[in-house]
C-alpha cells in the first residue's frame, strides 16, 4: 500500500491541499485519509468527510509520538479492512517530521508500505513572519522533505514571494520546490509512483551504520540520519481518546496538550515553541461583523484557530491563521465550537471574546 505524508505548519493549507487532491484523484484508486490533529476536536476531519473516502482522526496528540502506535494500526486496518490502496496522512501542525524518519524507514521494510515523497506545504505570505516567531521549530519541517509546496501564491507579494523561495532552498536545496494557490496541484507531481529519497538516504544510512557497529562489535544506537537524538515527551497521560473512523472502528490516543520535544541534533523545535490547544464553545447566533471584529483582536500567539460558528443563520467554516480570518459555508449540523492552538494564550480573554462575539 502507498502511504503519503503531508506536513505544514499550522494553517499552511495542508487540508485545502488534500481536499483538492482527493477531488482530483477520484475513483481511480481506493484512497484513505488519516487527520493527525493537535487538539480535542477534530475539525479537518469533517471538512474531509463526505467524498466517499474513509477519514480516521487521530485527534489530542502529535504525530511524532503517536507514529508506533495508533497511526501505523489506523494505516494497517486501512489496508486489510478497507482494502484501501493508498492513506494520505494530514500531520498535525506541530510534527516534527525528523522525529519519524527512522520510524518510518522501519514501517516500510516490517509492514510492507511504500512510503512516497514527504511534502512539507508552507504559507509563501507568511514565511518571514512564522519564522520570526518560531525560530527552529519551524526549520525542522522543510529540512525535512522531498518536496516543499510554496503555497498561497495569491496572498503573496513579490517580495514575499523571493524571500521565501531563498529562505526554502537555503534550508533544503535538495527538495524539489512547487508553487501553488490554494494547494491546487497535480497529483502526479506530489503522489507518482516515486519513493521517497529522503528515506531512501536513511535506510542507507541505518544500513551502513549496523554492518559498522557489528564490525566493530560495539552496541549501536538509533540516530537521526546520522545524529543522535533524545526526546522527553511530557504528557499527563496516555490513556486512548480520540482517533475514530467513520465506519464506527474506534482506536484512541490522548495526549496532554503542551507538547515539548528534546533532541541534540541543533534544534529543540518543540522546546523553543511549545504548543498549547483548547476548544471554546462557539454556540450561539454570531453576526459575521463581530465574529471578524474578535479576530481582528487577537495577539500573535494565537497561531491557529479552526471551527464552526453559526454566523448571520447560517453555518459556517472559520479558519484563522496569525491575522488571516477565512468564513466559508459549512454544510451539515457541525459541532459548535472552536480550536485555538499558540503559545501562552490567555484563555479566559479567549473565551470572553468568543462569548461575545457568538451571544
Amino acid at each position: 500500500m502507498k502511504v503519503n505524508l503531508v506536513f505544514g505548519f499550522l494553517g499552511s493549507g495542508k487540508t485545502t491541499l488534500v481536499k483538492h487532491l482527493l477531488a482530483q484523484v477520484g475513483t481511480k484508486e481506493k484512497t484513505a485519509v488519516i487527520v493527525n490533529e493537535f487538539g480535542e476536536v477534530g475539525v479537518d476531519g469533517d471538512i474531509l468527510r463526505g467524498q466517499n473516502i474513509d477519514v480516521v482522526e487521530l485527534n489530542s496528540g502529535c504525530l511524532c509520538c503517536v507514529l508506533k502506535g495508533s497511526l501505523l494500526l489506523a494505516v494497517e486496518e486501512l489496508r486489510d479492512k478497507a482494502k484501501a490502496q493508498r492513506v494520505i496522512v494530514e500531520a498535525t501542525g506541530v510534527a516534527q517530521p525528523a522525529e519519524l524518519l527512522e520510524s518510518l524507514v522501519e514501517s516500510s521494510a516490517n509492514n510492507r508500505l511504500q512510503i512516497g515523497p514527504l511534502v512539507t506545504v508552507v504559507d509563501c505570505a507568511k514565511f518571514s513572519k512564522i519564522e520570526g516567531i518560531l525560530g527552529d521549530f519551524y526549520l525542522d519541517q522543510i529540512e525535512n522533505a522531498d518536496i516543499v509546496l510554496a503555497n498561497k501564491l495569491d496572498l503573496a507579494t513579490p517580495e514575499q514571494l523571493s524571500d521565501a523561495t531563498q529562505r526554502i532552498r537555503e534550508i533544503n536545496p535538495d527538495a524539489r520546490l512547487l508553487f501553488c494557490e490554494r494547494g491546487r496541484v497535480a497529483p502526479e507531481k506530489l503522489f507518482g509512483e516515486d519513493a521517497s529519497e529522503l528515506l531512501e538516504r536513511i535506510r542507507q544510512e541505518l544500513s551502513a551504520q549496523v554492518t559498522a557497529t557489528r564490525a566493530s562489535g560495539s552496541p549501536g544506537h538509533h540516530t537521526d540520519h546520522g545524529r543522535a537524538q533524545h526526546h522527553d515527551h511530557h504528557h499527563d497521560d496516555d490513556r486512548h481518546a480520540g482517533h475514530r473512523g467513520h465506519s464506527g472502528h474506534r482506536h484512541d490516543h490522548h495526549h496532554d496538550h503542551h507538547h515539548a520535544h528534546h533532541d541534540d541534533h541543533g534544534h529543540d523545535p518543540h522546546a523553543a515553541a511549545p504548543a498549547q490547544s483548547f476548544v471554546v464553545s462557539s454556540a450561539g447566533r454570531a453576526q459575521r461583523v463581530a465574529v471578524e471584529q474578535f479576530f481582528r483582536g487577537l495577539p500573535d500567539n494565537v497561531w491557529r484557530a479552526k471551527g464552526f460558528i453559526h454566523i448571520d443563520g447560517q453555518p459556517a467554516l472559520v479558519q484563522y491563521s496569525l491575522g488571516q480570518l477565512e468564513i466559508s459555508g459549512a454544510s451539515g449540523p457541525p459541532a459548535e465550537a472552536l480550536v485555538f492552538i499558540g503559545q501562552d494564550m490567555d484563555r479566559a480573554a479567549i473565551e470572553t471574546g468568543v462569548a461575545l462575539a457568538t451571544r
